[in-house]
């Protein structure tokens, strides 16, 4: 059995255990070392239609498919390979499961998949590690989600002067003109002058956000 640890985005490893039993997988083995995940996954494929049920092949398949980036599918393939009595095999396949959920977003799913993974290797470093970048990351998100919320709370309260709705009113004429830039530079100096502008601070900084993308280089 060779293993081989890659890493990825977020420092998030993918695990790929390799298993060659037929001669016939060795143009997928050298293929996906050469990181030539087309042809790899197309041999491992091939090797899957002699072999519908085996465990080992459907790893090898989500693996290639991982590193097209197809992660959906890639959790698919490693949700059968976890069927079966190899341990070791079990654990690297609720390990990637993980690394694929991670990627589409599911960070809740994800993180179940790492607690099954260490359920059956509870030395796994790297499952570990990866256990506590997505708890950190739905800790990002749930801080997030209640700091716009008390923001939202805040701009409620404020009850906006008619001078902050004609400010308004004229950012909005701007944006619609894709004049960005001078639709945010509008409110924040309106910000220095009436702090009931701060009334609107959502549709600030949504502004924001596209003069932010427009200065990216």
């Amino acid at each position: 059995m060779m293993t081989i640890r890659i890493i990825a985005t977020l420092l998030i490893f993918l695990v790929s255990t390799i298993v060659f039993a037929q001669d016939k997988l060795s143009k997928g083995k050298s293929a996906y070392e050469n990181g030539n995940w087309d042809e790899a996954l197309t041999q491992f494929q091939e090797a899957l239609i002699d072999d519908p049920e085996n465990p080992v092949l459907h790893f090898n398949v989500g693996s290639a498919l991982y590193r097209k980036e197809k992660f959906q599918e890639a959790f698919n393939a490693f949700q059968k390979s976890a069927a079966t009595e190899d341990i070791a095999l079990q654990q690297s396949a609720y390990y990637n499961q993980g690394n694929a959920l991670y990627r589409l977003s599911k960070y809740q799913e994800a993180v179940a998949a790492y607690k099954q993974a260490l359920e059956l290797n509870p030395d796994d470093v790297d499952a570990k590690h990866n256990l506590e970048l997505v708890r950190a990351r739905l800790k990002e998100m749930a801080d997030k989600q209640q700091q716009e919320q008390q923001q939202q709370q805040q701009q409620e309260q404020i009850t906006p002067s008619e001078y902050a709705k004609q400010l308004k009113a004229e950012a909005e004429r701007l944006v619609a003109m894709r004049r960005y830039r001078e639709a945010y530079d509008l409110m924040s100096q309106g910000l220095n002058t009436d702090e009931t502008v701060a009334a609107f601070q959502s549709f600030i900084d949504r502004i924001k956000t596209v003069v932010d993308i427009e200065d990216a280089p």
